[in-house]
């Protein structure tokens, strides 16, 4: 076997690739933080239909992901393979952006039908410009260091792009639009779309492709091998268990914090401080979770970082809160609990796919990794679906003055849910048997297999 020198990505290629996750999440964490409230108190229709037209946008997402990257990988121009999506398809990105969060002078079925269209555009837009962006990795570079730097300085843009949505949203909208939310969430829109396509154009120039096809060739067997060795990767199905129950169950705690900061505190101007607390407070944890992490294992870092969050939920609960200081501190104590979650699954899920390479001959990574994609945003329009219609049930009614028991309810949803799906991951992961001891031997008869 010839081992070929590998040249190290210049300093510019990585941050010019890391910060173009900052546009990816200024549209992502902009629809996840904010939809859900635009439609129910802006534009005004109930959180059943609300939570309905974000669903199916979402699951629109979910299964046009498969055939964008289908139709991505078979591009071939003078710019490369996914780097010209990144240009041209921000454009039409950023101008759905601004349509999903403007307000129609319709009625009626034809608001349903144009809020409908909006989303679906804006998911299609996305899925346009984030599934290449997503597959610029394997291209860039074959090295398996280089890969794990990109993924770093991305993952730091990611939480820069949530972050500044969390922070900077409300008090552009209330700024701009004072009593009127809706002109303050177009400017909102257009700032942010602007702000992408400038960030976009960045990632286009500093990062280019190598002419050869690397990172575009197929891994694994057949469709039905790659299927197979999925259903017998244990490991895997513990790993993606756990991260789809909680990440199910806490949208009832995310896209419930703004309705009652607004309606139980009555802290509706702070609610750019508020989420930008929780946000910055698990980006700050990261590296605390990744010593600990090394230094226990991912098993136990996941155990003792979910009981953290368990406890933190418990105390939101029990405690009655009554200053925007203790709201904060039990957002960030919340914040510092689930930092830990995203570089658990995404250090975790690579060491499944080694596990199941060895025990089944197959290594099905493309295979897994979009079966996860798909599964995380199918749930995720299922897990809105359903909030909406809990919301209605409850008797919350958009922009009133909500009645005791509405209030307490909403507590309780928002809470006891995202509470037993962190138990519920905590007894899943219990059972999760890859420690640091069985990664190394996976490698090392991987190593043996390759010689």
């Amino acid at each position: 076997m010839t081992v070929t020198a590998i040249q190290k990505l210049a300093l510019k290629t990585r941050v010019g690739y890391g910060i173009g996750d900052i546009a990816i999440c200024l549209y992502w964490s902009g629809v996840g933080l904010y939809l859900l409230y635009f439609y129910t108190d802006v534009v005004g229709i109930s959180p059943s239909l609300a939570g309905l037209i974000y669903g199916i946008g979402m699951f629109w997402d979910a299964i046009t992901d498969p055939f964008m990257g289908y139709v991505a990988e078979r591009t071939r121009t003078k710019w490369g393979v996914y780097r010209p999506y990144l240009l041209f398809g921000n454009i039409p990105l950023a101008l759905s952006f601004v349509l999903l969060f403007w307000v129609p002078p319709f009625e009626g079925t034809l608001l349903f039908l144009f809020l409908l269209f909006a989303n679906i555009l804006h998911r299609t837009c996305f899925t346009l410009v984030s599934v290449p962006f997503s597959s610029l990795t394997p291209r860039i570079t074959s090295d398996s260091q280089e890969r794990t730097n990109l993924t770093g300085f991305r993952m730091l843009g990611a939480q820069t792009g949530t972050n500044l949505m969390a922070l900077a949203a409300f008090p552009i909208i209330f700024w701009v639009g004072g009593d009127d939310e809706s002109l303050g969430f177009v400017v909102l829109a257009s700032i942010a779309g602007i702000t992408a396509l400038v960030i976009h154009a960045i990632t286009f120039l500093t990062v280019k492709e190598p002419s050869n096809d690397q990172g575009i060739e197929r891994v694994g067997g057949s469709l039905s091998e790659a299927a197979g060795a999925i259903r017998k990767n244990g490991p895997f199905w513990l790993v993606f268990s756990a991260t789809l129950i909680v990440g199910i169950t806490t949208i009832f705690f995310g896209n419930n914090l703004i309705y009652y900061t607004k309606y139980a505190l009555n802290l509706h101007e702070h609610q750019g401080t508020i989420l930008f607390t929780s946000g910055i407070v698990a980006f700050l944890s990261i590296p605390f979770w990744w010593i600990i992490s090394n230094k226990i294992g991912k098993k136990l870092t996941w155990l003792l970082s979910s009981s953290i969050t368990l406890v933190a939920m418990s105390l939101f609960y029990f405690y009655e809160i009554n200053t925007l200081n203790e709201l904060l501190f039990l957002v960030a104590f919340i914040g510092f609990g689930s930092g830990a979650g995203g570089i658990l699954f995404w250090s975790m899920l690579p060491d499944t796919i080694e596990y199941g390479e060895v025990h089944t001959g197959v290594r099905s990574e493309s295979s897994l990794y979009g079966f996860m994609t798909f599964a995380q945003k199918g749930s995720i329009a299922f897990a809105i679906i359903i909030l909406g219609m809990v919301l209605d049930f409850i008797g919350f009614q958009a922009n009133e003055v909500q009645s005791d028991l509405t209030i307490s309810n909403m507590k309780t949803i928002m809470i006891l849910i995202p509470c037993i799906g962190i138990a519920t991951s905590l007894i899943i992961i219990y059972f999760y048997p890859i420690d640091a001891k069985m990664h190394k031997q996976l490698l090392e008869k991987l190593q043996e297999e390759q010689k």
